[in-house]
């Protein structure tokens, strides 16, 4: 595999790209790409997200990043000057913001959209109208993690049965909005197995019922892909979320329930169930700090009446919302987390 850092010419100014593919070398222009994908709102090309999806999708296919801006519909006029660059490619991608912006950009000659971490709703509203109106001809992959506050799973089930377009699903277990699991030390692995599965999808997509499908892990640094599912299929889970799981006794699960008959195992830790355990299963996810473009965010929020402060930070190369400080004991207002990358 091997990557290149070049611009496009732009008005205002270029557009930074970072084009990656599984070839020795960098073939003359213009570049074959089978996906042209961007960043968060408030990312970069070398936000962790972005570069463990980009190089285990560029072990199979090539893939062209884009440094883009916070404003929505810039973004989606950089996506038209890259595709007039590339000569048309006819798949578009981006994580949160970015894939709104893809939506956006596609156009009748699109093949695919690979959404990952759609923010699909906020306190106030949910964005699903955009993606009611893709083109029947599309074929879209939605890439969520279970912990994700801003895309609710069955939210999600909901809006997919109203599109026309015929979609699939790669549930990452134990990921955030920003595609962080834990342990942090599987993040980097569980992203690049991400990204090798959409480009295992582009390249031979399964127009039957099986359009399902789970990314699981444990503690041990095991990563596997369950395969495509039906609608009727229990996704097999490493005992729901192995990174909770007690270290004591080593056992193996065998994943028996795959439609394609394939009996694949993992070994998994198994031991009594202790309070933290009890704790994860039944006590609702915490809203991770993922970043947002502002207009995201109530404005009550930012009112100086609200005697509240917000401390920016970075998470993962992204702004975020790390911490908030009050003058009084009063509780958090709901949905003040909703902040989109």
């Amino acid at each position: 595999m091997v990557s290149e850092t070049f611009p496009i010419p732009n008005s205002p100014k270029p557009i930074t790209c970072i084009y990656s593919n599984p070839l020795h070398s960098i073939p003359d222009a213009p570049l074959p790409t089978s996906l042209v994908f961007t960043h968060g709102a408030g990312g970069t090309l070398s936000s962790p997200a972005i570069a463990n999806f980009s190089t285990g999708f560029s072990r199979q296919l090539p893939i062209l990043c884009f440094q883009g801006n916070s404003n929505l519909a810039s973004r989606t006029k950089m996506f038209l000057a890259v595709i007039d660059h590339q000569k048309a490619p006819n798949s578009l991608g981006g994580r949160s913001m970015g894939a709104r912006a893809a939506v956006m950009a596609a156009t009748s000659e699109t093949k695919f959209l690979v959404l990952i971490s759609y923010p699909l709703h906020t306190a106030k509203e949910t964005r699903d109208q955009v993606l009611l109106d893709i083109d029947p001809s599309i074929k879209v992959i939605f890439v969520n993690g279970d912990r994700d506050s801003m895309c609710d799973l069955e939210r999600l089930d909901e809006v997919r049965s109203k599109m026309q377009c015929k979609t699939w699903r790669i549930i990452v277990q134990g990921a955030d909005h920003g595609m962080d699991v834990k342990p942090k030390k599987l993040t980097e692995a569980v992203g690049i197995k991400t990204g090798e599965v959409v480009a295992e999808w582009m390249e031979a997509p399964d127009d039957g019922s099986r359009r399902e499908g789970t990314i699981v892990y444990n503690q041990d640094g095991e990563i596997e892909w369950t395969g495509w599912m039906g609608a009727d299929d229990a996704a097999p889970m490493f005992a729901n979320h192995c990174n909770d799981l007690p270290k004591a006794v080593e056992t193996t699960k065998a994943f028996s329930n795959r439609p394609d008959g394939v009996n694949v195992q993992s070994r998994v830790k198994a031991g009594k169930t202790t309070s933290a355990k009890s704790k994860s299963v039944s006590k609702r996810p915490k809203p991770v700090n993922d970043a947002d473009d502002v207009e995201s965010v109530p404005k009550a929020k930012r009112s100086r009446n609200s005697k509240e402060t917000t401390k920016a930070t970075t998470t993962n190369g992204e702004t975020g919302v790390s911490s908030r400080t009050r003058s009084s004991k009063k509780k958090k207002a709901s949905g003040s987390h909703y902040l989109e990358t």
